[in-house]
């Protein structure tokens, strides 16, 4: 059985309050299951119906999953190099093949789960994190004219219109979650973020600034722990709203998260989940998300519904005993069709799964990859599955070919047979 079972689980669960002492443990634990149990001859397994396509040969990663390395139009594609240094590049998509390189920018200040950030913020322009005259910020780059446009913000999100850029204090992010940190030294300046900014680049003006302090005191936790102890991380801007999500948690013990929504017109905040763990989510619809969290003492993958009241179901998965591993759920374009994740398991396997976004839905095994151990903790390589803008392929990063890279699965076929 390659499988957590639920009294590792539990274990697990005791010793994450502690956080340094979880995360040795956990990498003693895993290493030594990997040399007990993984398949060193195993690679990759794929759905009979379903076609992985070998985008480039080159060492490549998108990074995140709530957003497409695919432009809307779908005739250019951007994905990160790393070769010490890290290069984002600009393909054209032809023929399901990425074709005449072009590489937009080479930095030494990234992450491996969010490489810097690029973001579409139409056919034609795209946004990304960088260092510019020793300022820590992000440029926009068009893609016909070769332009870069300087955003004194670095960004995390855009509104749906790619009008706003909404920016969070990655200095914060450093010293609390290194995974989506920059490392920046004290050299690198930037401006000055507290919590979470709204900024609309076209006219250098501030839509609103959300102070961490301003979060905090809405925290239902705030009289247990530290405010330095909490980051703020997977904003999300709401569907058709005026509104963001993002998760405030405690960096230190690992002991609560909760889930916030902000109305930056109304200037109204509202805490819609508090509990042990808010893990990964996406939209499904336009006050509900499909999330793995906690609720009654169980993990899982839950339907968040904020639209008068709150309220949490599990109508989609319903069936607890298949539907406990934590991953990044990503909605298909026509909103019919859920993918996500898994980390790896004892043996190093990560799977990716398809589900109708419908109640009692069953899941679809799409892939299952291999991910050698040196790709662990700070320089893992999740599967991060994106759907394309025409909903027919997913594409994710990958190290079963034991180097990172991206890969397209074209998934059309295998929607129509179960649709």
């Amino acid at each position: 059985m390659s499988e957590f079972n639920i009294f590792e689980r539990k274990v697990s669960k005791f010793i994450k309050r502690f956080s340094y002492v979880h995360k040795l443990v956990k990498y003693l634990y895993q290493y030594l299951n990997f040399f007990l149990k993984s398949d060193k001859n195993f690679s990759f397994k794929i759905h009979p119906d379903v076609k992985i396509l070998n985008i480039s040969n080159k060492s490549l990663f998108f990074g995140y999953y709530d957003h497409t390395p695919f432009s809307n139009d779908m005739n250019h594609f951007v994905s990160h190099s790393f070769d010490k240094s890290l290069f984002l590049n600009l393909y054209k998509f032809k023929n399901q093949k990425l074709v005449n390189e072009e590489t937009i920018i080479k930095t030494d200040y990234f992450n491996f789960q969010q490489g810097i950030r690029p973001i579409w913020l139409d056919s034609k322009n795209i946004i990304f994190n960088y260092i510019n005259d020793n300022y820590f910020k992000s440029a926009i780059y068009n893609i016909e004219n070769k332009s870069t446009i300087n955003i004194k913000y670095p960004v995390q999100e855009v509104s749906p219109d790619g009008e706003i850029i909404f920016s969070i204090n990655y200095s914060r992010q450093d010293k609390l979650n290194k995974d989506y940190g920059y490392s920046l030294n004290q050299s690198i300046k930037f401006e000055n973020i507290d919590g979470i900014i709204g900024y609309r680049y076209k006219d250098d003006s501030i839509l609103f600034n959300l102070k961490i302090s301003d979060i905090f005191i809405h925290s239902q936790n705030k009289y247990n722990f530290r405010i330095d102890d909490c980051e703020l991380n997977h904003l999300h801007h709401c569907p058709f709203t005026s509104s963001i999500l993002f998760i405030f948690r405690n960096k230190k013990s690992n002991a609560f998260s909760e889930l916030f929504k902000y109305d930056y017109i109304e200037e109204k905040i509202d805490l819609i989940y508090s509990g042990k763990l808010m893990s990964h989510y996406c939209f499904i619809s336009k006050n509900k998300i499909f999330a793995y969290l906690e609720h009654e003492n169980e993990n899982g993958f839950y339907e968040l519904s904020f639209d008068n009241d709150i309220t949490i179901t599990q109508n989609i998965l319903p069936d607890k005993e298949d539907n406990i591993n934590d991953g990044h759920p990503s909605i298909s374009p026509d909103k019919k069709w859920i993918t996500y994740d898994t980390y790896p398991n004892k043996a190093r396997k990560s799977s990716l799964f398809i589900i109708k976004n419908a109640p009692n839905s069953k899941k679809i095994l799409i892939g299952t990859f291999y991910s050698p151990m040196k790709y662990y903790g700070y320089k893992r390589c999740d599967l991060h599955p994106r759907w394309s803008p025409d909903g027919n392929f997913i594409s994710i990063d990958s190290t079963h070919e034991d180097k990172r890279k991206t890969f397209l699965i074209n998934v059309s076929e295998v929607l129509k047979k179960y649709e």
